[in-house]
């Protein structure tokens, strides 16, 4: 009886290594597909976004001539094409294994610096297209709003340079 059971205990530990190698293979295949699948979504995206801000800019400019209405709504399109952009770029290089560094806490570094940078310009653009908007139709009792973006960007562009900041030191202790 013992050595039945620890024969049915050894073929079945080996069953299990199979199936964990088997799925460690799986799991390493997956971002090869799926990497460029995203990249290329997101590169679609960012087209489609692109062309619609080019007809939302021409719309205006074409139907009434109004060519400070149709740059306000092309860019507000524009700079989230330009966003969705920059994220397939991203997820692009960073996850592309032939061209990545082999320094895990400089990609990271990298991917947030140009992630927030992209974000911070487009938060003070929106802010900007807002300023604009409401000084044409005389809303003057609305650029709290702009107002409050434009600090929420300066604290995001604060902690994008803490976080560079912090980040810098354990990569010049990792290289001494």
């Amino acid at each position: 009886m013992d050595f039945s059971t620890s024969l049915n205990s050894t073929h079945s530990g080996r069953r299990d290594n199979v199936l964990i190698v088997q799925v460690n293979r799986m799991i390493a295949a997956l971002p090869r597909v799926f990497v460029p699948l995203f990249s290329l979504l997101f590169f679609a995206i960012a087209v489609c976004l692109a062309v619609s801000a080019l007809v939302q800019f021409a719309q205006p400019v074409i139907e009434n001539g109004d060519f400070v209405q149709g740059l306000v709504k092309g860019l507000h399109t524009g700079v989230v094409a330009l966003a969705v952009y920059e994220l397939a770029q991203i997820v692009h290089q960073e996850y592309d294994y032939d061209n990545q560094p082999q320094d895990i806490m400089q990609r990271i570094r990298r991917g947030v610096a140009r992630f927030g940078s992209v974000v911070f310009i487009a938060l003070v653009l929106e802010s900007l297209i807002m300023v604009i908007k409401y000084s044409q139709q005389d809303l003057a009792g609305f650029l709290y709003y702009p107002a409050t973006i434009i600090a929420g960007a300066a604290l995001l562009l604060v902690a994008l340079g803490l976080f560079v900041r912090f980040t810098e030191a354990p990569l010049e202790t990792a290289r001494s």
